[in-house]
């Protein structure tokens, strides 16, 4: 313990002596603190009693006693000496003898913290779920031997034989897999199994419970033993989540399958680290510090020398930048064209729209027509930008936005006849009339999947019409005729593919005022591409001559996030550089940045408004710069909770948001 450990809390100077009899091996333990305050991001020393001295190991959860309080504490590392010229106070309880924090994820969440300008504790709070004392009792078996399977999936992907070979070596391959219209649960499960076969252990994250049970049926198919696999899903219980995590932590199941937190996996013997759909926000924490599973991905690859894959339908930008660090996988171009559906733009090549139906003129005729020729083959796909009946209305005289009379909220119509309701607060307008014009009729200005669903099915009837939002999501559908309205990512799949995909709302999508727009509405569009059969069609509501349109039809994943890496690099944007944004009261983010020493060519922008009455500073440099950035934010977070200097300012490295 260091001259000032006291000294941080006022009116705390008086030493504590231990009055019970102290370890004499590595009679000192050095601990990390839970807690929140940046200026308590370091170890603290404390002196190991000897009842506990066989069971206080470096990673065992402990609780001891700092500022008067009983407080949690991650063991760290036991020493024969401490710097502290006094007496140290006793670790109090020794929470588990179970060593969950293993040093390499300790390493891992540390590296985690420095880049992201965060402290170690926050990181360990995803990387080390919650105990439950039941689950440790829990006995697992020995990892059994795993029968040898096919990798026939990943015959035709150039790359794709050699990616699995040298992972077997133990060498260490960077893949970014393209899959195209295959399925990515169909090449991981096979990926898995050969890693498994070999004794050695694969971590998969993935976006969702929808992929991991993807991931779950394939490997099923390939009879693999339920024992083997531990699913670490965000949406189980505590109990069954961290029984889950000691099977791994034991080594009893070598395939790990897992949502956001599951990169953290405890895994042994760890040959690769997946990300399924990288591009995707959902791995993102929205919490401090704002961490991507994507980039723990790479650092654990780089810090454990493990082979590293990021696979799905598209290239994230993010990945592409990663070239030719890592290397892509895919089929060749010409195979890929002949196996995937025909691609094309509702909008012709002058950009007018054709005419619409009767069913609304966001559908354009050709939309209407290609549906009803697919119709007769098979389901039809349609995706929308929203979910509800009418998400957002305006006056039908003055097109002003209608909003509510009590909070000026947006108004919404949650059913056709419906009166207009506030999004924020709920507040039923029954005698609605225009701030403006004082109109009393409204018009859509935007439509969700609910009328989107209703007006398709008036237009075709006697054809089943399904919905698939996030708030009911459908897994499947059978290959019977019917059309399926989704939003991104709720599109279930169909038996056989569907005949068609009608991609809705393209224009709306691409120009959301965000840096990724363009990125995630490409994704979204590829995701459903993937689940059309090879002679299926897809028609896009979009300008033909928009880049992720063009690479669309082009079938050019690589191509587009190509694109946008060097649009994002002329303009000094994340991730060609990075980044870090400030948000805090005024006041408060002026002397934040005035604390920083930063690197030479740093670029600060701002301050712009932000929400309610703060403002945002953008502070980048050059990406061999990060870490000097980030330390420099972190020292500075330091400073000023030391101090309780001012209110708090939010810092996120390579925010998702711009």
């Amino acid at each position: 313990m260091s001259d000032d450990q006291l000294s941080l809390v006022p009116g705390k100077k008086k030493r504590v002596k231990a009055e019970v009899p102290i370890a004499t091996n590595l009679p000192v333990a050095q601990i990390a603190i839970d807690s929140q305050l940046p200026h308590l991001d370091r170890v603290f020393d404390y002196a190991v009693p000897a009842k506990f001295e066989a069971i206080a190991q470096p990673g065992v959860r402990v609780r001891i006693r700092f500022a008067g309080k009983l407080t949690d504490g991650w063991l760290i590392s036991r020493v024969q000496e401490s710097d502290h010229p006094g007496t140290l106070a006793a670790i109090t309880n020794v929470i588990s003898p179970e060593i969950v924090l293993i040093p390499e994820i300790l390493e891992l969440a540390q590296s985690v913290a420095d880049r992201q300008a965060g402290t170690l504790s926050d990181v360990l709070r995803n990387a080390v779920p919650n105990r439950h004392a039941g689950a440790e009792a829990t006995q697992f078996p020995p990892a059994g031997e795993i029968a040898e399977v096919t990798t026939d999936a990943w015959t035709d992907y150039v790359g794709g034989e050699a990616l699995i070979k040298r992972t077997l070596a133990g060498e260490q391959p960077r893949a970014i897999v393209t899959t195209g219209g295959d399925n990515p649960a169909t090449l991981l499960a096979q990926y898995a199994m050969a890693i498994a076969h070999g004794g050695k252990s694969i971590v998969i994250t993935v976006p969702d419970r929808a992929a991991i049970d993807r991931v779950l049926q394939e490997l099923a198919n390939l009879q693999c033993p339920k024992s083997a696999i531990a699913v670490l899903a965000a949406d189980d219980g505590p109990s069954a989540r961290y029984r889950n995590w000691l099977a791994v932590l034991r080594s009893s199941s070598r395939i790990v399958i897992g949502t956001r937190n599951a990169i953290f996996a405890p895994a042994h013997n760890l040959a690769a680290v997946c990300i399924w759909d990288d591009w995707n926000d959902t791995l993102a924490d929205p919490q401090a510090p704002y961490w991507h599973a994507r980039d723990i991905a790479v650092l654990r690859s780089a810090q454990q020398n493990i082979a590293l894959v990021l696979i799905g339908a598209t290239m994230s930008v993010e990945a592409c930048a990663l070239m030719p660090w890592a290397v892509q996988v895919a089929k060749s171009r010409d195979q890929l064209r002949t196996e995937s559906p025909k691609v094309r733009s509702a909008l012709d090549e002058s950009g007018e729209k054709m005419n619409p139906a009767a069913a609304g003129s966001r559908i354009p005729s050709t939309v209407m027509q290609a549906m009803k020729s697919a119709l007769t083959k098979g389901p039809v796909l349609v995706l929308v930008s929203r979910t509800g009946y009418t998400p957002r209305i305006t006056c039908d005289t003055c097109r002003t936005l209608a909003t509510c009379s009590e909070c000026s909220g947006p108004l919404m119509q949650t059913a056709r006849s419906s009166a207009p309701v506030c999004y924020l607060c709920g507040h039923i307008e029954s005698n609605w009339h225009c701030k403006k014009c004082k109109g009393t009729s409204v018009r859509a200005a935007a439509v969700g999947s609910e009328r989107t669903a209703e007006e398709l099915g008036r237009a075709f009837p006697g054809i089943p019409v399904r919905s698939s939002t996030s708030d009911h999501i459908l897994r499947t559908v059978d290959s019977r005729p019917a059309i399926v309205v989704a939003t991104a990512g709720a599109a279930p799949i169909a038996a056989d593919g569907y005949a068609a995909a009608m991609l809705l709302d393209g224009n709306s999508m691409l120009s959301r005022p965000d840096l990724s727009a363009s990125q995630d509405t490409y994704a979204k569009w590829n995701e459903c591409v993937s689940l059309v059969r090879e002679d299926g069609e897809v028609v896009v509501v979009a300008d033909s001559t928009h880049p992720a349109v063009q690479a669309l039809i082009r079938h050019d994943p690589a191509g587009f996030a190509q694109r946008e890496l060097e649009e994002r690099t002329q303009v000094a944007l994340p991730p060609a550089i990075r980044l870090a944004a400030l948000t805090g009261e005024p006041n408060d983010v002026d002397e934040a940045v005035a604390m920083l020493s930063l690197p030479a060519q740093t670029l600060i922008r701002g301050p712009v408004p932000d929400k309610n009455s703060q403002v945002r500073m953008l502070i980048s440099c050059d990406r061999r710069l990060g870490l000097e950035l980030s330390a420099q934010l972190k020292a500075m977070s330091a400073a000023r909770s030391a101090k309780h200097k001012g209110g708090s300012v939010n810092v996120r490295i390579d925010p998702l948001n711009l």
